[in-house]
């Protein structure tokens, strides 16, 4: 498996998530499309209060590999055209697998992919959840609270970047990520 370092620098947080199948069986498209990309299973959870508004498998040129990234927000809007989908796809030389919903900001996003992860400066902290160890970090920035975290599984990563605020707490983020490790097992 290749290696990939998770710096401690904020990555964008608020990124244009994409996708095109209704909510039903949403996680069931979007886990059968990753483990056609990727060869294994990826775990998809749904979150009531945190509607999916985006799937997408995006293409990463410098690391020659592909990304499945899912974005959540707290509220679901209206479904983009399928041209400004097809547009977005384009310009982000990504596939949608599900939405692309509008939003006013995503709450968070899950990402995959084949590559280990480490903590190149080593400023992330460990909690063990069900076994696993999640190393994470918390940052502000803008006045907004941040939380950013990895574990890695047999045959890649699973990443977040959480937005922090009264409702998303980073007690609620790691109960999240507890979901994710449950299903991922």
């Amino acid at each position: 498996m290749k290696k990939r370092t998770y710096s401690s620098f904020l990555l964008p947080l608020l990124m244009l998530g994409a996708c095109s199948s209704e909510a039903a069986d949403s996680t069931g498209a979007i886990e059968d499309r990753a483990e056609e990309e990727f060869g294994t299973e990826v775990a998809v959870p749904e979150f009531p209060e945190y509607p999916m508004v985006s799937a997408e498998l995006i293409s990463l040129p410098f690391a020659s590999s592909t990304k499945l990234l899912v974005n959540y927000a707290g509220e679901k809007g209206t479904l983009l055209s399928d041209e400004d989908i097809a547009k977005y796809e384009e310009n982000a030389d990504s596939e949608v697998i599900y939405g692309v919903y509008e939003r006013e900001s995503s709450f968070f996003n899950m990402a995959y992919d084949e590559t280990e992860m480490i903590s190149g400066d080593g400023s992330h902290e460990t909690e063990t959840i069900d076994g696993v160890d999640v190393h994470y970090l918390e940052a502000d920035s803008g006045g907004k609270d941040f939380l950013m975290a990895f574990f890695n599984t047999e045959d890649g990563a699973y990443t977040f970047e959480f937005a922090l605020d009264g409702d998303l707490t980073r007690g609620k983020a790691f109960e999240m990520i507890g979901t994710v490790i449950g299903l991922s097992k």
